[in-house]
């Protein structure tokens, strides 16, 4: 206790409501997967592995690469739509700076339930895009472009846009513009400019974004319900139909810790692997 400083103790109230909302949950989390289902309740106390072999079948397992991909695929997309635009809007007059950022962020204030809507709307055959389609004649024949696959990337995007363009907004906004004007000096196009100096630059923060923005998607779950098809779904829909539809929580308990482990498994390997880049 002799070396514990004031400034010690400042950092004792994070880290102790950190033990009780997250890793209490999580070690209660971890108990109950080993319990047995009980059909006329939650679970009985008992220790048995017959909740993580079910993962292994291949109901589940498809589920879980499913999950993978989808969530990869949207967290890939985002960054490749918002570093653009946001590379295009520091550059821009500083009241249409103003302007973009309290846009992203009132789109920020808006819940996943209301995006959702919005898309089940807009994408509808009765009164959204494939209606007004038809009506300027560029459809024949409309029809509702949701549930579908697409649907449910195009909720992925709007969900984390606004988060990764406002991520990328402090470190673009600092640059050091001299080394893109000294490359345009020398005749190279602003396409080559962008691909050759901003990105590699930007490298360690976009595979941050990827990350963080695939670790978001997995636990999405409005989206995939609202807009995707059953086979659309991702593991947090199938997690939340069994511990609570069909009310087994042992089940459910145990694909959560699968999910965080794999999930933590494949964080490491891309920060590993960025780190032997770094390195190399």
């Amino acid at each position: 206790m002799k070396h514990l400083k004031p400034a010690h103790f400042i950092g004792l109230f994070p880290l102790s409501m950190m033990g009780l909302f997250f890793l209490g949950p999580l070690a209660f989390m971890i108990v109950v997967s080993f319990y047995e289902r009980d059909p006329l309740g939650f679970y009985n106390v008992a220790f048995v592995w017959d909740n993580y072999a079910k993962f292994f079948s291949s109901f589940y397992y498809t589920i879980s690469m499913r999950s993978v991909w989808s969530s990869a695929l949207g967290a890939v997309l985002v960054v490749l739509l918002a570093f653009p635009a946001m590379y295009i809007i520091v550059d821009m007059q500083r009241r249409w700076q103003l302007f973009w950022v309290i846009l992203l962020l009132s789109l920020m204030c808006l819940s996943e339930v209301i995006l959702g809507f919005a898309w089940l709307i807009l994408l509808s055959e009765s009164s959204g895009i494939p209606k007004f389609l038809g009506w300027v004649g560029l459809w024949e024949d409309p029809r509702s472009l949701s549930p579908s696959f697409g649907a449910m990337l195009i909720g992925f995007i709007t969900l984390g846009f606004s988060l990764v363009a406002l991520m990328f907004y402090p470190q673009m906004a600092q640059r050091d513009r001299s080394i893109e004007e000294a490359a345009r000096t020398l005749g190279t196009s602003p396409a080559r400019v962008f691909t050759k100096v901003v990105l590699p630059n930007y490298r360690a923060g976009i595979i941050g974004a990827v990350v963080t923005m695939f670790v978001y998607f997995l636990g999405v779950f409005v989206m995939p319900t609202m807009l995707g098809r059953p086979q659309d779904w991702n593991m947090t829909v199938i997690i939340t139909d069994k511990a609570v539809g069909d009310a087994n929580m042992p089940l459910g308990a145990a694909l959560s810790v699968i999910m965080l482990l794999f999930t933590l498994l494949i964080i490491g390997a891309l920060m590993f692997a960025s780190r032997q880049e770094r390195t190399s």
